[in-house]
């Protein structure tokens, strides 16, 4: 079988993001402080994460420059 493995909490902290900040780039937490950073949390746990919230958070660790490709951060691999 194969999963969708991450390496989203290596490389938020090679960023130097905490989890909130993280999250806040992302989009998953508005301006009038409603927080949802449930999503990189489940991600760094290993639940599964809609493709939408994988590609929002490639994007913002992609921009704080600790990674090039999606790959990097999602990825398979067989059991």
């Amino acid at each position: 079988m194969t999963t969708v493995k991450n390496n989203v909490e290596r490389l938020r902290l090679e960023a130097g993001l905490s989890i909130y900040e993280l999250s806040k780039r992302c989009g998953f937490i508005s301006s009038t402080n409603h927080v949802s950073n449930m999503h990189v949390k489940r991600a760094e746990q290993g639940f599964q994460v809609k493709i939408e919230t994988a590609l929002l958070i490639y994007r913002e660790l992609e921009k704080a420059g600790v990674c090039s490709n999606f790959k990097d951060v999602f990825y398979l691999e067989d059991d």
